[in-house]
């Protein structure tokens, strides 16, 4: 007798387009995760940003040059995200440029993460959904351009962080999100930073979606010349064994409010 429920859930489920499968993975834990680089809200305000961005209905936000003081309180109260965290250090001692984090559900175990200094940090805290424990970190990598020491100096900094998440694999399931000013590898280009985290068994949430960001951008968002150039240095980044992408994009917005453009992910922790 207690097949027939079962049988009728399957037939009306197929009836109605729906995989007998669906069920069960909305089911699953899942956190929909976005970041943005606001450029130091030089060309939106606080209020101007959570507006456009409130349709999307995020669980948590990472912010990289957001300013201090109570700007991302004031962002998240807009996005329903009032749980809020902002990190200790500005990026490179540069003014309001730093990282923060806001949630839907309360966050706890603040941590700033040194990458070897001060000048280039995560900024890291906990949360719960369902009673599954995510460690959320928002970033702003540095970029190594001007001579071989700066190179360096970068490379050292992306590999103490590295480093970090690869010893809390096997307790944590991280959300790494934020500029990490380095693009995927792809076909013709092997990038060096995206393979150490993919060494470590992490990888961007593009992979799983299966887009294409060769043809995409999340920076320049005011240079129409960057369109469609590649520059997507903005990502998800998690571990692909404990969760899965099932959704998301880079925002295109018709006004531009930063240089850059904000991106998302959602996803679900893997059964």
């Amino acid at each position: 007798m207690k097949v027939l429920p079962f049988l009728l859930s399957v037939v009306v489920g197929v009836s109605l387009g729906v995989s007998p499968n669906a069920a069960a993975e909305s089911s699953r834990t899942e956190i929909k995760a976005a970041a943005y680089n606001v450029e130091v809200s030089r060309n939106a305000t606080a209020e101007e940003i959570g507006k456009a961005l409130k349709p999307h209905g995020f669980d948590v936000m990472a912010f990289s040059e957001a300013p201090g003081g109570d700007w991302t309180k004031r962002v998240g109260h807009i996005l329903g995200l009032d749980h809020v965290v902002v990190g200790k250090y500005s990026t490179a001692g540069h003014k309001d440029k730093y990282k923060s984090i806001a949630s839907r559900t309360p966050l706890y175990g603040y941590e700033e993460i040194l990458m070897a200094d001060t000048l280039h940090t995560a900024t890291r805290a906990k949360t719960k959904i369902d009673g599954h424990e995510f460690v959320l970190y928002s970033v702003h990598f540095p970029f190594g351009w001007r001579d071989q020491a700066h190179i360096d100096e970068t490379t050292g900094k992306v590999t103490a962080f590295v480093r970090h998440l690869k010893a809390k694999q096997e307790q944590e399931i991280s959300v790494v999100m934020g500029d990490f000013n380095f693009i995927p590898s792809k076909a013709d280009y092997r990038s060096q930073y995206y393979e150490m985290f993919f060494e470590i068994g992490l990888d961007v949430s593009w992979k799983a979606l299966g887009i294409d960001v060769t043809k995409l951008n999340t920076h320049n968002a005011f240079k129409a010349e960057d369109e469609g150039s590649g520059k997507v240095i903005d990502h998800i980044i998690y571990n692909p064994e404990k969760l899965t992408a099932v959704s998301g994009q880079i925002i295109e917005m018709e006004t531009p409010l930063s240089d850059h453009k904000p991106v998302w992910a959602r996803l679900q922790i893997k059964k």
